[in-house]
């Protein structure tokens, strides 16, 4: 029996990639990034086969809990798939992710297809083929501006869900660097603060106070406008690259995953080391001021614990 699963398998190359950050309007190295860390980068299986992973509580009706489904192994995942693709083919596809992008296949509209089963015939072709329909999903879920602002988080977010964004933007922003060679700007819109929107305040001329309010945004707006830019009101990649050709701005960049344990490394050892000053310090009170400050310490400690705790599971 033929399952449209099966085709051609043939892999992307370089144009692939090429037309799809020409559809969106973003670099090359941004798509290859999203790809890489998003998409999992793996289109097919060693047979030859459409890369994919029944997902049985999305079936109408449902044939068992999300958490039900989390324990299956992949055997028995594949099992479950064949015997509902037996009864109800397109029900069982649209409740399966398929090819490198991981889409669903309910999203075979949204992603440019009349059927499921016609988005699965075309993903199993070619690698290209998935990467045009994940751009046509991309659009349709308006993420093609977070893609050219290298708005990892915006972008994660929506394609990936709300769990591990931080994660994942990282790291995405990771992957950006080593195929470009360059880092991506934080990307700033209102409600921001800091430092890095201070710089940006100061790039644009308008009043700095580090807090992206009505004012921040209008001047940014105008600067867009200005400059033939999209005008969203966002500060990412495009509109910093048009500052930084009209005055002399360096924006912060976005962390990578190393930046995050480091980050959380430092905040550690801050711990620790406030920590022992807390339990020097106790030794020299009385005994009524050391109740009042233990408490203070059980919490300085149990967070540098979560801390070490934190480096050891990245690890």
């Amino acid at each position: 029996m033929t399952y449209p699963w099966n085709g051609a398998a043939k892999l992307a190359d370089a144009t692939d990639f090429v037309r799809a950050a020409e559809a969106i309007g973003c670099d090359v190295a941004a798509i290859r990034a999203v790809w890489e860390v998003e998409a999992a980068g793996k289109p097919f299986r060693a047979d030859g086969s459409l890369e994919r992973r029944f997902e049985p509580h999305k079936t109408t009706p449902p044939l068992m809990s999300y958490s039900q489904g989390l324990k299956l192994t992949n055997a028995a995942r594949e099992r479950s798939f064949m015997k509902r693709y037996a009864e109800n083919p397109e029900d069982a596809m649209r409740a399966t992710s398929f090819g490198a992008p991981q889409i669903m296949a309910f999203n075979y509209l949204k992603a440019g297809y009349p059927s499921a089963a016609q988005m699965v015939a075309s993903f199993a072709q070619s690698e290209g083929n998935q990467i045009g329909a994940f751009v046509r999903l991309v659009q349709a879920w308006g993420i093609d501006s977070a893609l050219r602002a290298h708005d990892w988080k915006t972008f994660a977010r929506v394609y990936n869900g709300n769990a591990n964004v931080a994660s994942y933007s990282a790291k995405i922003e990771a992957a950006y660097r080593r195929l470009s060679g360059a880092a991506s700007p934080q990307v700033l819109k209102s409600g921001d603060k800091g430092a890095a929107v201070r710089r940006l305040q100061e790039a644009l001329g308008t009043t700095v106070d580090g807090s992206f309010g009505p004012d921040t945004e209008h001047a940014l707006r105008e600067f867009q406008r200005d400059n033939g830019l999209v005008v969203d009101g966002k500060a990412g990649q495009k509109t910093w690259e048009a500052l930084a050709r009209q005055v002399d701005v360096k924006p912060p960049a976005q962390p990578t995953q190393s930046d995050l344990i480091a980050t959380v490394t430092a905040q550690a050892g801050a711990g620790a080391a406030a920590l022992g000053t807390v339990s020097a310090a106790l030794r020299e009170l009385p005994e009524t001021a050391t109740t009042l400050l233990v408490g203070g310490a059980v919490l300085a400690g149990l967070l540098a614990l979560a801390a070490w705790l934190y480096r050891r599971a990245r690890a």
